[in-house]
């Protein structure tokens, strides 16, 4: 289904919701009953006018019941008897509700939904008209769940959280080099943020206008949807950043400087975003909002794709903080509780209890492995700093050793220098040899002392570097995983290369080709060069003739430039009114639209109004059989026969004129309620005939007849189903015909 396409303005829930199949059924009924009943309770507890945050238990108690039924068939089910329109504070409850399903609940919500996006598109228009309070805030939070429906619709590959499964999660792969199929998807990205952005931005403007505090109940209604969007916009992020590094790879750089700067808007708007979130003492404990950094990344620098770091979202799933929280906070604000069951196989199947506790930790998961991530980025940076470590720790050892290389080599050259010269100097005077002998054992023992230092230094370089090789052998055996997937993904980087060198030979079959028409290009050159000095010949004939034309044709140029001063003040004017007519429209089209939404509003109240009146106009007829003077009056059966006639006259008038202002623009509307009147007038009437004549014949009952009509007249006012509406009107015709032929053969 294509969601974008023309739909009427008004959308009929319970007709869509029969689109969405039944996948799975509960066998037993006393426990299909017990669990709708389980569902419809947290329902109605999640959605409900009550200014205050839906409690985590109920919403997960919903999420569960999706992947008990594995779709959404039930929960929309039950929306059609809660009235969502009715006010502000339920279509807000109601779209974080279904938030929540599509990012949690079974992987069956998103395309169950998908064919009812049209309906948050009429409650979109129904709130549009009002610019503040939840009235704003569920038009905007529709908006939201429209380019959610959008996205996903386009890109079925991400799940209902966001995230994909395809080579490692790494969006720059699921396209391989389809730089048109990157360059659509980063559009789309673009939207879905910037729709979570302006939700974020009425949010934060409606608590600072009603001057709540985060920690109220009224503030935490209006703040709960801010975790689901820091998860989701800190996804986006790093999936827009990454997609922008992809096609800065393949397109140029002019190309992409308009998605460039509307990145740097976002991140303003998202780092501003994440402040104000960690200001609030009410997500401290709930969630670990990522940090920014300065300055988006210059995407055409390739250190800074190495450098870059996703932001993570961690949101708090211990039991004992949740605890805490409800303590410490004035009303419950715990979030997703996880708790841990032991999961046991029996006979290769899993229990339900087991899908129940693996669906309900499935959001920690993927978090842990967003987590799990980051360490191992963080791993592979301190590999390499070890590495580099290890290598100047290296350099330096050999340093230290080719310094002790050189003392004892100086050492030698000194013992040999003292024994040439004590066999030189024998002779000498022995005082003189004495004290140059001193000089030379003082030198060997500063020698000597520097060696044994030269020795402690190369001892502490080697248990530091078993230490480091210690570590590095840890890590090194952490990164053999990662080896194996890089062997995995090398063998498939050859195979793209020899596509790309076969590629690449057409390329040169094609570079030949060109070489060739460049070499008559050339030949076409020299041909138009000869052609052009011709023209030079006879444009210095046409020189002299063309002067007087010059300065006839200067006088006209003047001319021109004063008309078209002219023209630039007329289109300057033109412009003017053009904007005026334009701003004039749009207020046109705004009122039109109050109106119309007014309008409607009007229709439906005045058509409730005047159905009640024809109910109670029969239950005051139904009321005056009471009276005791009815017991002794006597009535003409003829008048009470011509009575009955009309009213089964007028109930197919009446069904008739439903059916075509249902299915029409209600231009038959008022035709309706005057024939409703007139039949429930009828009716009041044939209850009081009714109830004289039949003090006469026992076996006649009119009673009945009035309380069909009353059935009818309220599935009118609640818009139940058609065929609903249509066996109902065929009953009561049934009942007026069965008195008609009865009161026929009774005689009076």
């Amino acid at each position: 289904m294509n969601i974008n396409k023309n739909h009427p303005n008004t959308v009929n829930l319970n007709q869509l919701i029969t689109n969405i199949p039944i996948r799975r059924k509960i066998v037993d009924q006393n426990d299909r009953d017990k669990f709708e009943w389980n569902q419809w309770q947290s329902a109605t507890k999640a959605v409900n006018n009550i200014e205050a945050a839906p409690k985590e238990k109920h919403i997960r108690n919903l999420i569960l019941g999706t992947f008990r039924l594995e779709g959404s068939r039930l929960f929309w089910s039950m929306m059609i008897r809660v009235n969502i329109g009715s006010h502000p504070v339920t279509s807000w409850k109601f779209c974080y509700v279904i938030h929540r399903l599509l990012r949690d609940g079974h992987k069956h919500v998103i395309q169950d939904s998908i064919v009812l996006a049209i309906y948050f598109d009429q409650l979109s228009q129904f709130w549009s008209g009002v610019q503040q309070g939840y009235g704003l805030l569920s038009y905007r939070y529709c908006n939201l769940l429209i380019s959610k429906f959008k996205f996903h619709e386009r890109n079925p590959i991400f799940a209902g959280n966001l995230t994909i499964n395809e080579q490692n999660n790494d969006i720059r792969r699921i396209f391989d080099d389809n730089f048109n199929l990157y360059f659509q998807l980063c559009i789309e990205l673009f939207d879905y943020m910037e729709e979570i952005l302006n939700l974020v931005q009425v949010i934060f403007t409606s608590l600072d206008q009603s001057r709540l505090n985060s920690m109220t109940a009224a503030g935490q209604c209006r703040l709960n949807p801010i975790i689901i969007c820091i998860q989701d916009s800190s996804l986006l992020y790093d999936y827009i950043v990454k997609v922008l590094f992809k096609l800065h790879e393949g397109l140029s750089s002019d190309i992409l400087q308009d998605r460039r700067r509307r990145l740097a808007d976002q991140f303003r708007r998202l780092k501003r975003f994440y402040g104000q979130s960690s200001t609030l003492q009410y997500f401290k404990s709930l969630i670990k909002i990522p940090m920014l950094p300065e300055n988006p990344p210059d995407f055409n620098a390739k250190e800074d794709l190495t450098n870059y770091q996703a932001p993570v979202a961690i949101v708090n799933t211990s039991a004992s903080d949740s605890s805490s929280v409800i303590e410490d906070l004035l009303i419950d604000i715990s979030d997703n509780t996880k708790s841990t069951a032991t999961t046991t196989v029996t006979d290769g199947l899993f229990d339900s209890a087991t899908i129940s506790n693996r669906s309900q930790n499935m959001p920690d998961f993927e978090q842990r492995f967003i987590q799990v991530n980051t360490m191992l980025d963080q791993t592979r940076s301190e590999t390499d700093d070890l590495h580099r470590t290890i290598a100047a720790k290296d350099a330096e050892l050999m340093d230290e050793r080719n310094h002790r290389l050189r003392i004892e080599e100086q050492l030698r050259q000194q013992l040999s220098s003292q024994k040439s010269i004590e066999e030189i100097h024998a002779l000498d005077n022995k005082t003189s040899a004495n004290e140059k002998f001193d000089k030379l054992l003082e030198t060997y023992n500063q020698l000597r002392e520097e060696h044994f230092v030269v020795l402690r230094r190369e001892n502490e370089s080697k248990k530091e570097l078993t230490d480091f090789n210690q570590q590095f052998t840890k890590l090194k055996e952490d990164s053999t995983k990662k080896e194996n997937e890089f062997n995995q993904n090398y063998e498939k980087l050859n195979n793209e290369i020899f596509q790309l060198r076969q590629t690449n030979d057409s390329f040169e079959e094609r570079l030949k080709e060109l070489e060739d028409d460049k070499s008559r290009l050339h030949s076409d050159k020299f041909t138009f060069e000869q052609k052009l000095k011709d023209a030079e010949g006879e444009r210095s004939g046409l020189f002299h003739r063309n002067r007087e034309q010059e300065e006839n044709l200067i006088d006209l140029i003047h001319e021109r430039e004063v008309l078209e001063q002219k023209v630039i003040d007329l289109e300057e004017t033109i412009r003017e009114w053009a904007q005026k007519f334009i701003d004039i429209s749009d207020k046109q089209k705004l009122m039109q639209a109050n109106h119309e939404n007014l309008l409607k509003n009007l229709k439906r109240q005045y058509k409730y109004s005047i159905l009640t009146y024809c109910i109670n106009q029969m239950h005051d007829g139904i009321d005056q059989t009471n009276d005791i003077d009815l017991f002794n009056s006597k009535r003409s059966k003829e008048y009470l026969l011509s009575q009955l006639q009309i009213a089964a006259t007028r109930t197919k008038t009446i069904h008739d004129l439903w059916q075509r202002q249902k299915d029409s623009d209600e231009s038959d509307t008022i035709s309706f309620l005057n024939e409703c009147i007139a039949l429930a007038n009828t009716m009041a009437d044939i209850i009081l005939h009714g109830k004289a004549i039949a003090n006469l014949v026992q076996d006649i009952n009119y009673r009945d007849v009035v309380l069909y009509c009353i059935d009818l007249y309220t599935n009118y006012q609640t818009l139940s189903t058609p065929n609903d509406i249509d066996q109902q009107s065929d009953q009561l015709l049934h009942r007026l015909s069965s008195l008609i032929e009865k009161l026929k053969t009774v005689s009076v």
